[in-house]
Parts: structure tokens; sequence; C-alpha cells
């Protein structure tokens, strides 16, 4: 089998009709682009197919719409993209949580588990710090319930260093033996800016763990 290196990449895109151009860009660099924050709601996900002609996807609404009356925010949800010429080596893997999107990928590696997460804000509560750990804990319960042989976890974890977070961040990294690869190769950086351009923080990182 030839070897090929995936190019992987995250973007929180902050709906995805407004970054379609961005998106479709994305894509023509990228083997496999993880979303955040798309705002679709869930008989919208299907649209996900269509953002670039060599992508199929699998994604998640933060939106519940079986109820007469809308619960959940739909300023969420989570999606992976991926080339239609790995569709065989991809089975999308059931999280039961909008803010985690997952596959199963077959590489020449072995498996590999690859998931997208929207982690919770920091509101200055307590319960967004408990949010935050169960959804690190619904993580750590999926992969440990796959046989993979790798795992990869990237997208907007809502975290930088120094933050409130930051703690119970390194602590699932540490407990978990994955590696900060970004934090590891890159420095003085930022992945997110407001809207008025006052503010930047370094909250979107990607996880590794090659031997489990």
């Amino acid at each position: 089998m030839e070897e090929h290196r995936l190019n992987i990449c995250t973007f929180n895109c902050r709906s995805i009709k407004s970054s379609l151009n961005e998106l479709s860009e994305l894509c023509e660099h990228s083997d496999l682009v993880l979303l955040q924050e798309h705002w679709l709601l869930p008989f919208e996900i299907d649209c996900l197919n269509t953002v670039h002609k060599d992508f199929l996807s699998t994604g998640k609404s933060a939106v519940d719409v079986t109820k007469s009356v809308l619960v959940g925010r739909p300023y969420g949800g989570t999606a992976i993209l991926y080339r239609k010429e790995l569709a065989g080596c991809v089975s999308a893997v059931e999280t039961f949580d909008s803010r985690i999107t997952a596959i199963k990928l077959t590489t020449i590696m072995g498996p590999v588990l690859l998931a997208c997460v929207y982690m919770p804000c920091d509101t200055g509560d307590h319960e967004s710090l408990e949010d935050y750990i169960s959804t690190s804990c619904k993580l750590k319960a999926l992969y440990e319930e796959l046989d993979v042989a790798h795992v990869i976890i990237a997208g907007d974890f809502n975290c930088q260093i120094g933050s409130r977070f930051y703690n119970t961040f390194l602590n699932f990294a540490q407990d978990n033996n994955l590696e900060l690869s970004d934090i590891k190769r890159l420095s003085n950086v930022f992945t997110f800016c407001s809207d008025d351009g006052q503010r930047a923080s370094w909250i979107d990182h990607f996880f590794m763990q090659l031997c489990c």
C-alpha cells in the first residue's frame, strides 16, 4: 500500500454558512477538516457534504428539534469533513454529545480515533467547570471503549495557558498519556481574535496519543 501523509486541520467557523469560502480553501489543502460551531440544525447537517466536491462528512447539531420548543444552543455543533477517497477507511463513532464528533480511521499504522471537540466556555461559575470536566471524561471513555492504536483529539478547547480551566486541561492530557502537539511545536501564537480585534488567545489545540 502506498504511504500517504494525511493533512488534518481544525477550524472554529462560527457559522458554516458565513465561512464557506474559507472552509473550501481549507479543504483544498487538507485531507480531514475538523469543524466547531457550524451552527446547523439537525436537518441541515447533510449540507456539510456539499461544502466541497471532494469531501464527505459526519457531524452533530447542538439543537434538539424533537420537542415543540427548540432545546440547546444553536451556536454550537461539531463535524469532521474527509476526502471521498478515504471513505472506505472511515467509520463514524457515536458519541452521544454534540460537543464531540468522532471517526475511526483505518491506517497502515493501525486504527486511529480522530475526535473533534468544542469544549465548554468558562462563564466564571462552578457549573461551567463541571461541564468541562464532564466533557473531558466523555472523551476518555470514548477511546477507552474503542479498539484503536492511536488517538488524535483536536478542536476548540476554550482554554489557554493560565486560564481557569488550564489545570483541568493539563490533567486530562497527563492522565491519558496525551501529547500537547501544538504547544510543543509552537510559541507566541493565537488561534482566536475577538471581533473588535482587542483580544487574542490560543484556545485551539491538538492532542495526540501514539502508543495506546
